[in-house]
C-alpha cells in the first residue's frame, strides 16, 4: 500500500523537475536568441563598415547628394543604405543597415588626402620675379618657386638671419597656379546665390539673428536652413550639426556663440574677438577674423569673388588659429578686381592656404601655401614677393591631416572624424 504522503512528495518532485526543465529550456531559448541578435548585430556592423569603405573608394555607384539601398554581395541578404552628402567643402558619408528592429549606422565627416610624396610647402606662380626673404623667415619643405629662384634681402632694417633660404628641395613653378576643382567652386557658389536645393529641407526665418538657442541637428535628419534678408548676429547659443545659417547681408558671429560643424554663408562674414568653434564659412566679398579667433579642425574659410565685386579678401588678424583650409578664388578669370588673403603676426593657418590673388603673410602656414603672388605691406611701403619673419613649414602639419578637394590632382578620400548622430 502506498502512503498518501508519498504521492504528495512525488507531485512536488515532479513539479520541481518541470520548473527546472522549463527554466533550462527557456534559458537556452533566450540564449540562442541573444546569440543570434549578437551575430546579427555584428553582421550589420560589418555591412555598415563595408558600405563606408565603398563610399570612401573611387566608386561611381552613389553620386553626390544621393542616397540608395544596395545589395553588397548580390545575395539578397546584406543590403545597406548609403548616402553621400556634400557639406560645404567636405562630405558627409552615411552607411546604415537594418534587420527587423535592429539598426546599425555610421556617419563620417570626410575629406581628401593628398599624396605625401607630392606635398609641397609653397607654390608661387612664376612671374619672372624672385622670392625675397628677410628676417627670421622659415621655408621648410619642397618649394615650387619662379625660375629666377629665391634670394636674401633686407627690409625695415632686418636682413635674412637663417642658415638656408629654403630648407628643402626647390622646384620650378609654372606661370599658372595648379588647376582648381571647378565642380567644387560651382557647387559652393550655389550656396552664395541662395540655392540650397540639395541640402535644405526645413526653412526658418530668423529676422535679425540667432540668440539664446541650443540647436543640434543630426545628419540623419533634414537640414535646417536659418535664413534672413537682413544683417544678422549669431550669439549666446549652441548651433551644431546639420545647420546652415544664411543671409544675403553681412553675418556677425559673436564669441558667445558656439558653432560645431555647421555652415555660415553670406557676402560678408565677421568672426568677433575670441570666437572659438569649428565651422565652414563661405562669402563673396570678405571674411574677417578679429583677434584671438580659434577655428578648430576641420574648419574651412572660403571666398569666391563675384564678377561685379570690388576688392575682396580674407583678413586673419593677430593671434588667430585656423586648423583646416583657407582659400580665395575668382568666380571668373576675366576680371581684374583685387583679391587676396592677409595673415597677421602671431597667427597660424595649419593645413592649406590657397590664394588666386595675393598673400600678405606675416604669420605662419603649417602646411601648404599656394598663391599668385606674395606682397609685404609695411608702414613704410609695399613690397612684392617678399617675406619678413614669416613661417611656411609643411613638417608641422599632422601626417593625418585630411583637407578639401580644391586642387585637381590625384587624391583619395579619408575620414576626418566620426559623427555620433
Amino acid at each position: 500500500m502506498i502512503k498518501a504522503g508519498s504521492l504528495f512528495y512525488a507531485l512536488v518532485i515532479s513539479l520541481l523537475i518541470t520548473i527546472i526543465s522549463s527554466s533550462l529550456i527557456l534559458y537556452f531559448y533566450l540564449t540562442t536568441i541573444e546569440l543570434k541578435n549578437i551575430e546579427m548585430s555584428q553582421r550589420l556592423q560589418l555591412n555598415v563598415d563595408s558600405g563606408l569603405n565603398l563610399l570612401l573608394s573611387n566608386q561611381s555607384i552613389i553620386s553626390a547628394n544621393e542616397g540608395r539601398v544596395i545589395d553588397l554581395y548580390g545575395m539578397g541578404n546584406d543590403s545597406v543604405y548609403l548616402k553621400r552628402k556634400y557639406w560645404g567643402a567636405y562630405e558627409i558619408l552615411i552607411s546604415s543597415a537594418d534587420f527587423k528592429k535592429m539598426n546599425e549606422h555610421k556617419i563620417a565627416f570626410a575629406g581628401y588626402v593628398s599624396d605625401p610624396a607630392k606635398d609641397y610647402c609653397i607654390y608661387l606662380k612664376d612671374e619672372d620675379k624672385p622670392l625675397s626673404v628677410c628676417g627670421k623667415t622659415i621655408i621648410r619643405g619642397v618649394a615650387y618657386l619662379p625660375k629666377v629662384g629665391v634670394k636674401r634681402t633686407q627690409i625695415e632694417g632686418q636682413s635674412f638671419s637663417g642658415k638656408v633660404l629654403v630648407d628643402g628641395k626647390v622646384e620650378k613653378s609654372d606661370r599658372n597656379l595648379p588647376k582648381i576643382n571647378s565642380d567644387l567652386i560651382e557647387y559652393l557658389n550655389r550656396y552664395l546665390t541662395g540655392n540650397f536645393s540639395d541640402n535644405s529641407d526645413r526653412l526658418i526665418n530668423i529676422g535679425a539673428g540667432l540668440s539664446g538657442d541650443s540647436i543640434s541637428n543630426s545628419f540623419l535628419d533634414k537640414t535646417i536652413l536659418f535664413h534672413s534678408n537682413q544683417s544678422i548676429t549669431v550669439s549666446n547659443g549652441l548651433y551644431s550639426g546639420n545647420l546652415i545659417i544664411y543671409s544675403n547681408k553681412p553675418i556677425s558671429i559673436s564669441s558667445s556663440a558656439i558653432l560645431e560643424n555647421c555652415l555660415v554663408v553670406s557676402p560678408k562674414i565677421i568672426f568677433e574677438k575670441n570666437f572659438n568653434g569649428t565651422v565652414q564659412a563661405f562669402a563673396s566679398d570678405s571674411i574677417i577674423l578679429k583677434e584671438n579667433v580659434k577655428l578648430g579642425y576641420p574648419s574651412c574659410i572660403g571666398l569666391i569673388q563675384r564678377q561685379n565685386a570690388k576688392a575682396s579678401g580674407i583678413l586673419i588678424m593677430e593671434n588667430d588659429t585656423i586648423i583646416g583650409s583657407v582659400f580665395a578664388v575668382k568666380n571668373s578669370a576675366v576680371f581684374l578686381q583685387p583679391l587676396g588673403i592677409s595673415v597677421s603676426e602671431k597667427s597660424t593657418v595649419c593645413g592649406t592656404l590657397f590664394s588666386a590673388g595675393y598673400t600678405d603673410l606675416k604669420g605662419a602656414v603649417w602646411g601648404s601655401l599656394v598663391t599668385d603672388r606674395i606682397i609685404l605691406n609695411t608702414s613704410s611701403s609695399v613690397y612684392e614677393n617678399h617675406l619678413l619673419n614669416a613661417e611656411i613649414d609643411i613638417t608641422k602639419r599632422s601626417k593625418y591631416f585630411v583637407g578639401i578637394n580644391l586642387i585637381v590632382e590625384p587624391k583619395k578620400k579619408g575620414v576626418i572624424k566620426w559623427i555620433e548622430n
